[in-house]
């Protein structure tokens, strides 16, 4: 049996920002991967396409998937590129009889409402437990299998046998089957210089409560690989796969304090070489650990700083004192690691005034190399899409068309009186401001390259202001 496992390509999907998204956003499809792993566990052939990394264009992929002649094909896409992963399905299933699954966290979270005609099967939530069952079921020639976490349809009837079971121990999930992927492709910049890297992901469950954020897929109790499982992919991506640079993408880095000491004294102890940065909560770091992690190889960390406004910290239940970001921010730089904050305009009960107090904020913060700037997006399974729906906050839902549902020069939301479009200027501006600040020019040209940025620099404020003295024409 052969399955088609396919990641969509999104680019252009940022306007403006494409250029900058396609530096820092193109990560190796891990998830897909880990169904590969599976897949080729029970017997099957795999193909693994990232469409992405590879800039296919949906008639290139039907092509390939074609040769490959599959009997199962498998898709997966977040909420905004859900409807491109739709048009690939349809796409496919003009070209070939072939059934399709997808699946994914936005799946997972809005179920049925996802289940188009061109889909045969939805996998909800975590599938290392029901995935080897519906793969034999299938094998066998029973295409309405009994599996938990899978919806079909036996004629006009949709099917579902219930939620499946988090997976408890983690260091049951095969590891990612990377050898699928064109690994040579993926790189990273960083202060350093371009690094070919890939990422990895050490937990699951994310047991804070931010009204942005759904964790839905994962659930919110924590859960942590072993130190030896953790490590024999560790070794296998830097000795075998020749990745210079790692990017954890674990939820909170450093949630698991004793944990990640322990990670660095085996990294020291088996002598590998290479750099790494992750994201965590600022009041999970302090000195004694971030050295530790500095000796080890990290470069990069990045911290949810979301606003710097008190009412509006409240509000989204971002539980870290803001005195912990100026501290750990100060801690990294001296330290010569490179700090990013992540900041989010346009939430609940934000102003003028409280966007204004954080632009300033991010200015004036010498500590600070990078930021990235988004604008508050009511994913579905988010506290905040409930406070949009019932206008708390001062939030207003605009629009629900998902594919509108971009963090860059695109708002659904209009919240006290600031109406998409003004928020969407707001977020221009104020990374004009940010990165004209002469201590961050050359640590951005160094990780995104010249090229990106003065691309990225024309078509958010150059081009805008020809365009609005002259005319589309006068750019």
């Amino acid at each position: 049996m052969k399955l088609s496992l396919v990641f969509p390509s999104w680019f252009g999907e940022f306007g403006s920002f494409s250029h900058a998204a396609k530096k820092v956003s193109t990560f190796p499809p891990l998830n897909l991967c880990i169904v590969a792993a599976i897949a080729e566990q029970e017997g099957w052939e795999v193909q693994l396409i990232d469409a992405h990394i590879e800039q296919l264009d949906h008639p290139a992929v039907v092509s390939r998937v074609k040769d490959f002649q599959p009997d199962l094909i498998g898709l997966t896409a977040t909420t905004p590129f859900f409807h491109n992963a739709t048009l690939l399905a349809r796409t496919l299933k003009q070209s070939m009889d072939v059934p399709v699954v997808i699946g994914g966290t936005h799946v997972s979270i809005v179920r049925e409402k996802a289940f188009e005609e061109c889909y045969d099967y939805l996998f909800i939530g975590e599938c290392e437990m029901t995935f080897p069952d519906f793969l034999r079921s299938y094998a066998a020639g029973n295409r309405t299998p009994q599996v938990a976490g899978v919806m079909m349809r036996q004629g006009n009837e949709v099917l579902y046998h219930g939620d499946p079971p988090f997976l408890e121990d983690l260091d049951k999930a095969p590891l990612a089957a990377r050898h699928l992927l064109p690994n040579d492709r993926y790189f990273m910049g960083t202060l350093r210089g371009r690094k070919l890297y890939t990422s990895m992901q050490m937990s699951r469950g994310c047991p804070f409560n931010c009204v942005f954020c759904a964790c839905d897929l994962h659930g919110k109790r924590f859960r942590l690989r072993s130190l030896d499982n953790v490590m024999q992919e560790l070794e296998y991506v830097i000795r075998d796969l020749r990745a210079e640079h790692v990017y954890f993408v674990d939820d909170t880095l450093t949630l698991n304090r004793k944990f990640i000491m322990e990670l660095c004294d085996e990294i020291e102890k088996r002598g590998l070489k290479f750099t790494f940065e992750g994201s965590t909560r600022a009041n999970l770091w302090d000195e004694e650990m971030v050295r530790r992690l500095k000796q080890c190889g990290l470069i990069r960390i990045s911290f949810g700083l979301e606003s710097a406004d008190p009412t509006v910290r409240e509000i989204i239940r971002k539980n870290v004192p803001l005195d912990s970001y100026a501290e750990s921010n100060r801690l990294s730089n001296r330290l010569g690691i490179e700090t990013i904050n992540s900041v989010i305009i346009g939430l609940p009960g934000d102003t003028r005034e409280s966007i204004e107090r954080t632009v300033e904020y991010l200015c004036k913060a010498r500590d600070l190399l990078h930021v990235t700037l988004n604008i508050a997006i009511p994913y579905p399974g988010t506290e905040m899409l409930k406070m949009a729906e019932s206008g708390d906050y001062g939030l207003k839902l605009i629009e629900r068309d998902f594919s509108k549902y971009q963090r860059y020069e695109s708002a659904v939301m209009e919240v006290n009186g600031i109406a998409p479009a003004e928020l969407i200027e707001l977020q221009k501006k104020a990374l004009a401001r940010i990165y004209s600040r002469w201590w961050r020019i050359i640590p951005t040209l160094k990780r995104f390259g010249f090229m990106t940025v003065f691309l990225t620099a024309f078509n958010t404020v150059v081009k805008p202001r020809f365009q609005k003295m002259f005319g589309p024409r006068g750019a």
